[in-house]
């Protein structure tokens, strides 16, 4: 197969990269799509524990700057709202949530962090949305994701469901990696160098869940209208925290250690430029 259909605009897309999976490129609307699939073994060469010490901070940090978005514009006028968070994973929005009295579940397909919930009290729902057990009668006040719309093959269906559980006037929140970002783009350059790796790493073709699709701020915004929700705001989130660089490149055990030495200090000495370029993860908030 040398191409596929584009979900945006429906023209056809052709094969750019020949990775561990291919990935095809819109020549329309430049949306990027791979032939991979999310491995139901929940089995990769991911480290949580390297994993955990290379996120947890950045996420923190990227989460407050959403809540505080949500309670200073979105639901400034009331006390309580709910929400239902799409692929929990570590459970670190959930608990962010907690402590800004926001009420929040989850649903998660992994048993991972099945102990971490439990223990910290997190309502976490087992399976993949959507699912009966996430049903609200009266709706959510928003459904977010975190790093999880990207890995997601049949965005059709699930945006149809998204639609009956949201409230009329639900926010549906995409927190994503941009295609138009500076590491997206060094892979890219990387790659013609005869490079992949680094794009097999930025496409998580080595992880269990890869991303499907890699999207801009354009054509996702052209996406999600196509489902009748409008765009009200979007930000740029950070990328890295630079005091844990290494501990997040080996979270990929396929990385050796004095290559992630390597790539850490790099990344540190152009901090500058690494920040004054195009968001490498932005924040999108619709409203149906």
């Amino acid at each position: 197969m040398n191409n596929l259909q584009c979900i945006v605009c429906g023209n056809t897309q052709n094969l750019k990269f020949e990775l561990k999976h291919k990935v095809y490129k819109c020549p329309s609307c430049d949306l990027y799509s791979s032939d991979a699939a999310f491995d139901l073994s929940f089995q990769s060469s991911l480290e949580e524990d390297s994993r955990e010490i290379g996120l947890k901070k950045l996420r923190l940090h990227n989460f407050e700057l959403i809540v505080k978005a949500l309670k200073g514009t979105f639901f400034k006028e009331m006390e309580t709202f709910k929400g239902l968070e799409i692929g929990s994973g570590n459970g670190w929005w959930l608990e962010v949530c907690r402590a800004n009295n926001i009420d929040c579940i989850g649903i998660e397909p992994e048993n991972t962090f099945a102990d971490y919930y439990e223990k910290n009290k997190l309502n976490v729902v087992k399976g993949f949305y959507p699912n009966e057990s996430t049903a609200s009668e009266e709706g959510y006040d928003f459904i977010i994701f975190n790093d999880v719309f990207e890995h997601i093959s049949d965005l059709n269906n699930l945006l149809l469901s998204i639609k009956k559980d949201l409230k009329k006037s639900g926010i549906l929140i995409i927190n994503i990696p941009m295609s138009s970002g500076f590491f997206y783009r060094t892979a890219t350059t990387l790659y013609y160098l005869k490079i992949k790796s680094f794009l097999d790493r930025l496409w998580q073709f080595n992880f269990h869940s890869p991303h499907i699709n890699y999207f801009n701020a354009k054509n996702l915004s052209a996406y999600i209208n196509q489902y009748g929700f409008k765009l009200l705001q979007s930000f740029r989130l950070e990328t890295l925290d630079f005091s844990s660089i290494k501990e997040r490149i080996m979270a990929d055990s396929k990385i050796s250690k004095p290559k992630a030495y390597a790539i850490s200090s790099l990344l540190v000495l152009i901090k500058p430029i690494i920040q004054n370029t195009s968001a490498d993860i932005r924040v999108f908030f619709f409203r149906q």
